[in-house]
């Protein structure tokens, strides 16, 4: 009896705690609703932004120039349950990978997996370094899964690692887009093939550094830009006798430290006629040989002397040759600093309409040209100059002497008919943020008065014109 008194007595004082927790619970449930409901009261504004609006502004922070998984736009996706599905639901922030480095993420693999099932059928864009001891069959597997899609490659390796990444691989059907950078090519038997590619039918834009065209197969004829860099000069022109049908064509030429990257073609006397080719871009070291005496382009248009071209005597004689050659055709022009070409081998450019003259400092060639440009001295030099672009360029050099020259290309009753107006005149400042912010304004008020007359004046940096503000 007194046994089972004891349990009902205990039976009891459970059940009346369980009615007391459940009060409790219940109290607990109805205050979690309503601070459940003053949650949502609250407006965050950045999230009554239309989708599209936040969709663009996502794909501006999906810019970085390496990958990181503290980057977007995995980084959008970790803000909150919004951002996440709209993020991995838009395929077009999910189509490229840049400056992944292998050897650095052990899941690689994984990621890029992932990352790319989200971009559906979209084409896609890879841009990867495999060191040495990289694991080359998981990249591989990678490139052999993807490879119908991919619209862009940039591979970064030694000989070995690009050697082993393509086998396999025979077909990249929408690949239009491929960079080849070879490290440590000094060793390597020149009998290598690094690439074998015979079906890409879009393949229209190729860059290779450090990597021999001689080394590579692939459908030459095709290519319409063309970008080579630490090439020597006989690889050079062999690859500009495949590549029959380029529009653009960029040589960086081999620095002096790489010297010894040799290969054994050397170049031919027979020049080589490109009659599609329209923009040249040439950028070589004081020591390499020039490429420009072999160069016969009766349709160049645009012509780039990069910041690296030397100012060696037979450099600047293959240029003043150059620009007598293509005289006719060239629309615009670009100069660097380095390059002291003589203003006589500028008076040729009669249909030039846009001269781009970039420097650090001021020195006699910017004001043998800024001279040459005063109507005043000489009516006929670039008579259908429209656009005059200063860039890298202190407000400082806006000097009397320029000035003089952009009034003199305004066009007066004597001139008017026979010769173009400056229409624009830009004036680029340094990329230097720190040193933007305290730049100050040189005869802004004589600028101004050239604007009101009609000339389209810009000062400041390429994005924003301190002239007005």
């Amino acid at each position: 009896m007194r046994v089972g008194h004891t349990l009902r007595q205990r039976l009891s004082d459970l059940d009346s705690s369980i009615l007391r927790h459940e009060s409790i619970l219940r109290e607990l449930a109805q205050e979690r609703c309503t601070v459940l409901a003053d949650l949502k009261l609250i407006v965050y504004p950045i999230l009554t932004l239309p989708s599209e609006i936040t969709l663009d502004v996502f794909k501006w922070c999906a810019t970085d120039t390496y990958f990181s998984p503290r980057s977007a736009p995995l980084l959008l996706a970790q803000v909150c349950h919004d951002w996440r599905a709209l993020a991995c639901s838009t395929p077009t922030l999910w189509d490229s990978i840049h400056r992944l480095y292998f050897e650095e993420h052990p899941t690689a693999d994984t990621i890029v997996e992932r990352w790319f099932s989200r971009a559906g059928t979209r084409p896609l864009s890879l841009d990867i370094a495999c060191a040495k001891g990289c694991n080359v069959p998981r990249v591989r597997s990678i490139i052999l899964r993807h490879a119908p899609q991919f619209g862009f490659l940039r591979l970064v390796g030694t000989p070995e690692v690009l050697t082993e990444l393509w086998a396999g691989v025979h077909s990249l059907p929408i690949l239009s887009s491929l960079e080849l950078d070879c490290l440590c090519l000094d060793d390597t038997d020149e009998s290598t093939q690094l690439f074998r590619i015979d079906d890409a039918p879009t393949l229209r834009q190729l860059c290779l550094q450090r990597a021999l065209p001689s080394m590579i197969t692939l459908p030459w004829g095709q290519l319409t830009k063309l970008t080579l860099i630490s090439i020597p000069i006989g690889e050079c022109l062999h690859a500009l006798r495949g590549a029959t049908s380029l529009q653009e064509f960029e040589y960086g030429g081999v620095p002096p430290h790489q010297l010894q990257f040799i290969s054994n073609l050397t170049p031919s006397s027979e020049p080589i006629s490109h009659s599609t080719l329209e923009n040249l871009i040439i950028s070589l070291p004081e020591e390499d040989q020039g490429i420009l005496p072999f160069l016969t382009l009766p349709s160049l248009r645009q012509f780039s002397l990069g910041s690296r071209f030397g100012g060696a005597a037979h450099s600047l004689d293959d240029v003043a040759v150059m620009l007598l050659r293509v005289s006719s055709t060239l629309r615009t022009f670009t100069v660097t600093p380095d390059t002291m070409i003589p203003v006589l081998a500028f008076r040729p450019l009669t249909e030039l309409i846009t001269l781009e003259l970039s420097w650090a400092e001021p020195g006699r060639f910017m004001r043998d040209i800024v001279r040459a440009l005063n109507r005043s001295a000489l009516p006929d030099f670039l008579p259908k100059l429209q656009y005059l672009v200063l860039s890298d360029c202190p407000s400082d050099m806006v000097d009397q002497d320029l000035l003089d020259a952009l009034d003199s290309r305004l066009g007066d009753a004597t001139h008017t008919v026979y010769y173009a107006k400056i229409e624009s005149f830009t004036l680029v400042w340094p990329p230097m943020t720190s040193f933007i912010d305290r730049q100050p304004l040189v005869n802004a008020e004589s600028l101004r008065a050239l604007a009101e007359r009609g000339m389209h004046v810009h000062v400041g940096t390429r994005d924003v014109n301190r002239l007005f503000l």
